[in-house]
């Protein structure tokens, strides 16, 4: 396992100058800019898409509706085979994804989906590819030098992990990728409202309850914000986001019990619940 930890301005890691996917912490970066935006005036978050019926605060909560990609056999079989990934415009036909699970705002269904669709929210309003507006909004002012989203096999094969043949064009919201220690710094910016302001980060963090039996993970009281999980009992008491692609997996999460930490561990393992007791066994020591 990779680790950094932050406390305050500290931080403690081991093998801080690898590079790693941040998989579906990606989302939180995601969220990140549109509340950034929202900020601006550029969204509301209660406006519907474009054609669309559901919000832009309802595809951050995965509130929408939508289907997941993620739940299709081939999918997975596509990816595992080393095919080209399908277009995007494939990828909404095989999932059917204008034929909602549910009303919109009345049931809770995570997708990926709608993630992507906030991507494409995000260059349509940028005007530029999800890349630079992620660097120019996030990365560079927050001097996040080693944090970049990918999109190339190319660019993941540098990543010199065990797995080196995945394609970031299968991630359809966007890969970004960056040390545990920049992952950590991140979530600890967003977290001091150094990323958006602090009204800002509590509406990210209105907490969507979830009644689900998580296993032998951590969290018991699992909630969901507009990009992030949260374990909720009446206070918050951490959240972040986990994220997991073909035999890696990273989980990022600040604790705001006692002295605020932050913690972000990677391991080159399909064990989602591995990686995070792992990083929730430093708070309880």
């Amino acid at each position: 396992m990779i680790k950094s930890i932050i406390s305050k301005t500290e931080i403690i890691t081991d093998r801080n100058d690898q590079v790693v996917p941040w998989w579906s912490f990606t989302k939180t970066v995601l969220a990140s800019a549109i509340l950034k935006f929202s900020e601006q005036g550029e969204i509301h978050l209660d406006s519907h898409l474009k054609g669309k019926n559901f919000t832009y605060r309802q595809l951050l909560q995965h509130t929408s509706g939508l289907r997941d990609y993620g739940a299709l056999p081939e999918y997975h079989q596509a990816v595992d085979s080393g095919d080209d990934p399908w277009s995007t415009e494939d990828l909404i036909d095989r999932v059917d994804a204008d034929k909602l699970m549910f009303e919109p705002g009345q049931g809770w269904s995570y997708s990926n989906i709608g993630y992507l669709y906030l991507k494409q929210e995000l260059e349509r309003i940028f005007d530029s590819d999800l890349a630079t507006v992620l660097r120019s909004t996030l990365f560079s002012p927050l001097n996040l030098n080693d944090v970049k989203l990918i999109t190339t096999q190319k660019e993941f094969r540098a990543l010199s992990l065990s797995n080196t043949d995945y394609d970031p064009k299968w991630c359809y919201h966007g890969l970004v990728t960056g040390t545990t220690a920049s992952a950590a710094r991140f979530l600890h910016l967003l977290s001091s409202g150094e990323i958006v302001k602090i009204n800002t980060l509590t509406e990210m963090l209105s907490p969507y309850q979830l009644n689900v039996d998580l296993g032998n993970r951590p969290w018991r009281k699992p909630a969901v914000g507009l990009g992030l999980m949260m374990e909720y009992d009446e206070n918050i008491e951490s959240y972040g986001h986990t994220g997991q692609g073909p035999e890696s997996t990273i989980a990022v999460y600040h604790f705001t019990k006692s002295e605020p930490i932050t913690i972000a561990v990677f391991g080159e393992t399909n064990d989602i619940a591995a990686v995070e007791n792992d990083l929730v066994s430093y708070v309880r020591l």
